[in-house]
């Protein structure tokens, strides 16, 4: 079969898998604290990566003119996938224990798997009045020192912009605790484990703390993704893959008007 098919099929194949992350995208565009991804291309040069290849199929190649070797052949590979980790619109909820984030960092939760991160701030007290996430997650506080316990003491709960919580009002303000914020230097470090949870690929990393963000009560970050910009690139996937189809049918034209012309011939 002629390379040039196998070539445009590692394209169409490609731009298959990128359609399935901008669906993706579009699905969470009314999630919480959701941040969009793109998958990330590269070129795939076969059949030689060794330098070093003496065979004569390489020294072949090294003699003929570029339209015929296969030195300057390249499918299309994945090189993986980004997260982008921009930040989301604020909307207010005026609902107390709704958080959100102004600027970098992530909540710190304990799951059953163990400390994961978010910026998905919708929470509520569990009946032992932990602050929790909608799946029962504890946020923890700052550096290590456990669950965030909010104690009802008949009062307001307020949490100012740096994450101090306190119940009451005026002289009966009582601080009950702080909650936790951390950011990662370098954001692709961490990778998506599901319902707005990530942790860092190195497992042993613990992040910083993030300068200049600031906590807003009340509020719940929306997801980054821009449903028109996430349509536009879907039709251009569309139309990406439509080439590769025709690319594919009119090699195969031409593999077949040549099969026949041979057989006519001989």
């Amino acid at each position: 079969m002629n390379e040039g098919i196998y070539i445009a099929v590692s394209g169409a194949l490609k731009q298959e898998k990128k359609m399935s992350v901008i669906a993706n995208n579009l699905a969470n565009v009314n999630s919480p604290g959701f941040k969009k991804d793109q998958i990330v291309f590269e070129s795939l040069l076969p059949p030689f990566k060794d330098k070093n290849d003496l065979t004569f199929e390489k020294s072949r190649n090294v003699l003929l003119p570029p339209e015929q070797s296969n030195l300057n052949v390249a499918y299309v590979g994945v090189a993986g996938f980004d997260t982008d980790f921009s930040q989301g619109g604020l909307e207010q909820t005026n609902n107390n224990f709704d958080l959100a984030l102004d600027g970098k960092g992530f909540f710190i939760v304990n799951t059953p798997d163990g400390i994961a991160y978010t910026r998905k701030g919708n929470f509520h007290l569990d009946p032992n009045n932990r602050l929790v996430d909608e799946n029962g997650n504890a946020v923890q506080s700052p550096q290590g020192g456990g669950d965030v316990v909010i104690q009802s003491l008949g009062g307001k709960t307020t949490i100012d912009t740096e994450g101090f919580v306190s119940v009451g009002q005026g002289l009966g303000n009582t601080p009950v605790g702080q909650i936790g914020l951390v950011d990662f230097v370098n954001g692709e470090s961490l990778v998506k484990v599901g319902e707005g949870l990530y942790r860092p690929v190195d497992k042993t990393a613990t992040g910083v703390q993030p300068q200049n963000t600031a906590f807003r009560q009340g509020f719940i970050e929306q997801s980054n993704v821009t449903s028109v910009d996430e349509m536009t690139k879907m039709i251009e996937t569309v139309r990406a893959f439509e080439t590769y189809q025709k690319v594919i049918q009119t090699i195969d034209g031409v593999d077949e008007r040549s099969v026949n012309s041979l057989g006519r011939i001989g």
